[in-house]
């Protein structure tokens, strides 16, 4: 597990993260929280997955919360910790997984010669 935690944010546009993505990951395991936006609002923010664990209480090392937090919820349903974990595998194998749809690319062609300008494309300024 990581210890030394950086406050280190950045903030690029989808295009300029697609551009350099093997730095941006190499940034965001170095500790840095990098914030993608499209059209200049934040649509994703890319950090490290310990990061993620411990936002969301739970370390990715540590079973003896995850156990914790099962035992609580069984409780809560009157069931015991091996039927809570049996409901939870039953709901899981029920249900078929929802893939992701496929990322379509759209290339664009055009005789122009002139090149074209981030307010040409966005209609901003880049912020």
């Amino acid at each position: 597990m990581y210890t030394d935690v950086q406050c280190i944010m950045a903030v690029l546009t989808i295009s300029e993260a697609r551009a350099a993505l093997p730095e941006v990951v190499t940034r965001a395991a170095d500790g840095e929280e990098i914030t993608i936006t499209r059209h200049g609002a934040p649509v994703a923010v890319m950090v490290r997955p310990d990061i993620v664990w411990a936002r969301s209480g739970l370390d990715g090392d540590d079973d003896a919360q995850l156990i914790a937090v099962l035992r609580t919820r069984a409780r809560k349903h009157g069931l015991t910790l091996e039927e809570e974990l049996h409901m939870i595998l039953d709901k899981a194998a029920s249900q078929p997984p929802q893939p992701l749809p496929p990322i379509q690319l759209h290339f664009v062609r055009t005789g122009n010669t002139e090149p074209v300008t981030r307010e040409d494309i966005y209609g901003d300024d880049g912020r």
